[in-house]
């Protein structure tokens, strides 16, 4: 019938393009056309247009249907790179108070999901892609875009304890795994994510929620960082009675002390969540350090379950190279902390003036030496206690600018990236702070005084023995951590992986060859370094192997980020160690008969 009529079915036919002929076409279409009358914006401002300058960000009614298609991106802004410089707020420029023109925004943002079938952002990959809480990401993007604020709020407090901490110290691994990332700039998740929380806060819809029954048993959580709260908040509202000991003058951990103001403001969403958790009835006991004050066996004959969760504190040094032993060479944490302290100390009356800092930065030099999270806020930090100049050393070439080959969609892509902090120094001092390829060989003393660091003896991979010599009157040391220190376990009675981390089996927690049956593990002190959503999702999971294991069984939710995407990875029969996960290209190789992942799953369905 179509082709008995042709023409008439030509007409009820759409051409459809690729997209890569589609822009070619539109190329060879300009090349012909005369030149405009009016400069567009973008070459008023000396760029190429690009397409997704062409589409909308924010329309008053977005549709989902084609969302993807016809809007472009818009994650939350910074601050002007100069003005945020000048004090220690957050980076990030959100409205206190929400016009319709936010809402539009949100509603239009949200409407680029696709709601896949299968969404890659949903659950972690073995290539750091992923959300490691397995956050129902497309479900309250739906609801947002729909105006259903307080649904959207109840699904991500589903997964998620503290969105506005992920919602701001998060890489996004969530957004590269996005689908749409695969051709064109991915969904602005991490924005929607923390859109919700705040709204939630400022409708007044987050109030302490404590248990209706208590089950009388006694939990101590060692730590007060992500994985510590996490573990927390889940075990009391399971109605057991939980306290928190923290060896510093304020609970966080590193939310609190780690991870600069500018970054996470702290009397704003670290102190409102606490005294949250507070109003939950978790009970929390600051300057109390394990292994001095009191000892782990003592807490654990004491109660019914102890959970580690002290973090990686301990720090990778450079104690071989010479002139190590110079003043003003300071650990990476040492400097965050102290700097942080000072500043808190100041905004609540406990401390001297603001100016009062205990490294006097202006006018001097600092190098940064290490590539990762911690040696940016460093720089950051650097910037705004005046230093003249910031360099950050890096062993690492310079990433490409495209997605390399051994980082494939939905990996976390090996990408060139400019964090908040390169882009300050650009703004203050011309230049991207970071060199490259350069391995650090002594510390040359100063001349002013001989005790104290001048300068930093380095080469440049490529360029032979030559040596460079960089002016430092502060070096800091930020070249990663392993696992927790020794003050927890003085005698070393729990035993350790390589890395110095707690021996406790991925998805069980419970530390292997302890004298103590009731001692779990989780967050960086079991795993390593790692992200705070990252300790978050351990914390949830660790709650739940505590609660079955105080009660038989749990209504808690498992939160084990590669038990959570069988897609991948092979959960063992129950009972048998989860710490060895078979990967799926592995499974039938080492088990036989009835699977626990049906084929259906392994073909990437949902069943």
């Amino acid at each position: 019938d179509l082709l008995a009529d042709w023409p008439a079915t030509v007409g009820r036919l759409t051409k459809v393009f690729p997209k890569e002929y589609k822009n070619a076409l539109a190329k060879m279409a300009d090349a012909k056309a005369p030149p405009p009358v009016r400069e567009s914006p973008a070459a008023v401002g000396g760029g190429a247009l690009d397409v997704e300058e062409l589409r909308p960000n924010s329309v008053a009614a977005p549709q989902k249907k084609r969302g993807f298609h016809e809007y472009s991106r818009k994650a939350m802004s910074y601050r002007p790179d100069r003005d945020r410089t000048l004090d220690w707020e957050e980076i990030y420029a959100t409205p206190a108070k929400k016009s319709q023109q936010w809402h539009n925004l949100l509603k239009t943002q949200t409407a680029r999901c696709m709601d896949c079938g299968t969404p890659t952002c949903h659950s972690p990959n073995q290539g750091g892609g992923g959300c490691p809480l397995g956050n129902r990401i497309p479900t309250w993007n739906q609801l947002v875009h729909e105006g259903e604020w307080k649904r959207a709020l109840e699904r991500l407090l589903d997964t998620n304890n503290f969105p506005e901490f992920t919602g701001t110290t998060c890489p996004a691994p969530c957004e590269e795994a996005c689908v749409l990332g695969i051709n064109e700039s991915p969904v602005a998740i991490k924005s929607t994510e923390l859109a919700i929380i705040e709204y939630g806060f400022t409708k007044g819809w987050i109030t302490p929620q404590p248990p209706q029954a208590r089950t009388n048993k006694r939990v101590v959580i060692i730590g007060s960082g992500p994985a510590g709260l996490a573990a927390a908040q889940q075990l009391n509202r399971a109605g057991h009675v939980v306290q928190v000991l923290e060896r510093a003058d304020r609970g966080g951990g590193l939310l609190m002390y780690g991870i600069p103001s500018m970054k996470l403001a702290k009397t704003e969403k670290v102190q409102r969540r606490l005294k949250l958790l507070e109003g939950e009835g978790i009970s929390f006991k600051y300057n109390i350090e394990v292994g001095r004050d009191v000892t782990l066996a003592a807490l654990c004959a004491q109660n019914d379950a102890v959970i580690c969760a002290t973090g990686a504190t301990q720090w990778r040094d450079m104690r071989g190279t010479e002139g190590r032993h110079l003043r003003n060479i300071v650990q990476a944490m040492d400097f965050l902390t102290a700097t942080q302290k000072a500043t808190l100390d100041a905004e609540t009356g406990m401390g001297p003036a603001k100016s009062s800092q205990p490294y006097e930065l202006q006018g001097r030099n600092v190098v940064v030496i290490g590539g990762g999270d911690t040696a940016v806020d460093c720089v950051a930090t650097a910037v705004r206690l005046g230093a003249r100049s910031v360099l950050q050393f890096s062993r690492r070439d310079e990433a490409p600018k495209q997605r390399p080959a051994h980082t494939p969609w939905p990996c976390w892509a090996d990408t060139y990236r400019v964090d908040y902090a390169h882009s300050e120094v650009k703004a203050m001092h011309g230049r991207d702070p970071r060199e490259y390829l350069v391995t650090t060989k002594s510390f040359k003393a100063s001349v002013e005084d001989p005790a104290r660091v001048g300068a930093v003896i380095a080469t440049r991979q490529g360029e032979g023995n030559a040596v460079t010599e960089y002016p430092a009157e502060l070096v800091i040391l930020a070249m990663g951590f392993t696992g927790p220190d020794k003050a927890v376990d003085p005698e070393s009675l729990v035993p350790r992986e390589s890395n110095s981390a707690f021996k406790a089996a991925y998805g069980e927690y419970q530390a292997e060859g302890s004298p103590w049956k009731n001692l779990f593990a989780c967050g960086d002190c079991r795993k390593g370094a790692s992200l705070v959503v990252t300790a978050i999702a351990e914390g949830r999971d660790c709650a739940a192997r505590v609660d079955t294991f105080l009660m038989g069984d749990t209504s808690l939710p498992r939160a084990a980020p590669l038990a959570a995407n069988p897609t991948f990875y092979q959960m063992p029969d129950p009972g048998v160690d989860q710490g060895n996960l078979v990967k799926r290209f592995n499974r039938r190789k080492v088990k036989s008969g009835v699977f626990a992942v049906s084929d259906a799953f392994e073909r990437g369905l949902l069943v």
